[in-house]
């Protein structure tokens, strides 16, 4: 019979027994909170992604209506015409309407966080006001956004995130979202499972030799 480890690839579970300086029990233990931690970020990550493209939406359709996806001045970048093109596409092949509200939601949490980039920096004085926060600068949204993100990556695809700053990016995360809207951060507080799953202390720390190896500390917590 195949072993867990045969189940998963051997190359994906060696990250694990790595950072459990291959011990197997403890690698599994291990795995089984990297997917527990991707569920608790699942909902967050949601609502960080639906409240960042509907500000951002209802703020450019005011500044240059509602066809803005297909304005090359609002989107004079090839990334973002090649996401709604791809968007447009996508919706064609699987017979729904191409219209504006389908576009915003087909459209990628890589396209959201594009508009806060350095190709996009004409469009910053018109989505400054969407973020509710003073002194609030381009470069801070689009780092943060550009970690959030590949974050959620990991996520969707099933990827090891224990190795990434995650206090530091929940911690963002809800900020981000708090700024966008207050109500979406109260949703966030309300339902997310993360306080109750993420210990106080990082789940890896590097050894003398700068590998990764699990935190002492941290295994009594960790999932039997």
């Amino acid at each position: 019979m195949p072993t867990f480890a045969d189940v998963l690839s051997t190359d994906r579970f060696a990250t694990y027994r790595a950072w459990a300086n291959g011990d197997d029990a403890l690698a599994l233990r291990l795995y089984t909170f990297n997917v527990q931690l991707s569920a608790a970020l699942y909902g967050p990550l949601h609502m960080l992604e639906v409240a960042l493209r509907n500000r951002a939406d209802a703020q450019l359709t005011t500044v240059y209506g509602p066809n803005w996806v297909d304005d090359a001045t609002a989107l004079p970048g090839r990334y973002q015409r090649e996401c709604v093109i791809k968007a447009r596409a996508t919706l064609l092949r699987e017979r729904k309407p191409a219209n504006h509200g389908q576009m915003v939601a087909e459209l990628t949490f890589g396209f959201w966080s594009s508009l806060f980039g350095h190709d996009a920096t004409h469009l910053w004085q018109h989505l400054r006001p969407i973020f509710k926060v003073k002194g609030i600068q381009r470069g801070l949204i689009a780092g943060q956004l550009r970690d959030l993100r590949h974050l959620r990556n990991r996520v969707a695809h099933y990827e090891p995130i224990l190795a990434q700053p995650l206090a530091q990016r929940y911690g963002n995360l809800t900020t981000l979202t708090g700024w966008l809207s207050p109500t979406a951060a109260a949703w966030i507080a309300q339902t997310s499972t993360w306080g109750a799953l993420y210990p106080a202390v990082p789940v890896l720390v590097p050894n003398a030799a700068g590998h990764l190896r699990v935190e002492p500390a941290v295994i009594p917590y960790l999932p039997t």
